[in-house]
């Protein structure tokens, strides 16, 4: 063997066996047994995760692209009461800052959140739904949005109960849904912008401490 290149292969090999190591542990940290049957989980007072949750919308924009924005992080919250022996009985309530939209542009977003012609958060700053009727698959509620309350049915697929390696607990949910954005006064730039609001959720829940 040329002894020059030793120490450089030795290096190698070291470092091969580091990142072999670390692929083989890493996994174990991250892994968490994950319980789909709603059953399983522990009944008691379930509080919104913020940072792991999201509701992102989009909408037809002149015809030309379907055009998608989401609410910031932490500006959704929300709860719910759970009991396994009657997981229809669930009753969530969840409120957004309205005015707490997230395009991406600073200036863009006070107008969408703010501006009478859009959310019109400075008059209606808060957007809640309360839950009326739990599903399999479906949840149905009121949504006041802009000072007009209208029934709305979410799809919804229950992704699991788990406890992670780090101690917390969770429950996890995403749902899609659709609204008129017409039957909340919300008019502005139709037909050039669309009625049709599709809507993207997701969500994790925490024990309430």
């Amino acid at each position: 063997m040329n002894r020059r290149f030793a120490p450089s292969l030795f290096r190698g090999a070291l470092l091969a066996g580091a990142l072999l190591s670390a692929s083989v542990a890493i996994p174990a940290v991250a892994s968490a047994q994950v319980a789909t049957d709603p059953a399983q989980a522990p009944a008691g007072n379930w509080t919104l995760d913020k940072r792991h949750a999201s509701l992102t919308m989009k909408v037809k924009h002149f015809g030309t692209s379907n055009y998608t924005f989401r609410f910031a992080q932490g500006a959704i919250d929300g709860s719910y009461a759970y009991d396994p022996a009657k997981p229809l009985d669930t009753k969530v309530s969840i409120t957004i800052d309205a005015t707490a939209v997230d395009t991406g542009l600073p200036d863009f977003n006070k107008e969408i959140g703010t501006d009478p012609k859009f959310f019109n958060g400075a008059q209606f700053p808060k957007i809640t739904f309360v839950s009326t009727k739990v599903e399999p698959g479906k949840l149905t509620g009121d949504l006041t949005f802009r000072g007009v309350t209208k029934p709305v049915t979410l799809d919804v697929k229950y992704n699991g109960f788990a406890k992670t390696p780090f101690g917390s607990q969770i429950m996890g949910f995403s749902a899609t849904g659709k609204i008129k954005r017409s039957d909340f006064g919300f008019t502005h730039l139709a037909p050039m912008v669309g009625d049709d609001v599709d809507l993207a959720i997701e969500a994790e829940f925490n024990p309430k401490k």
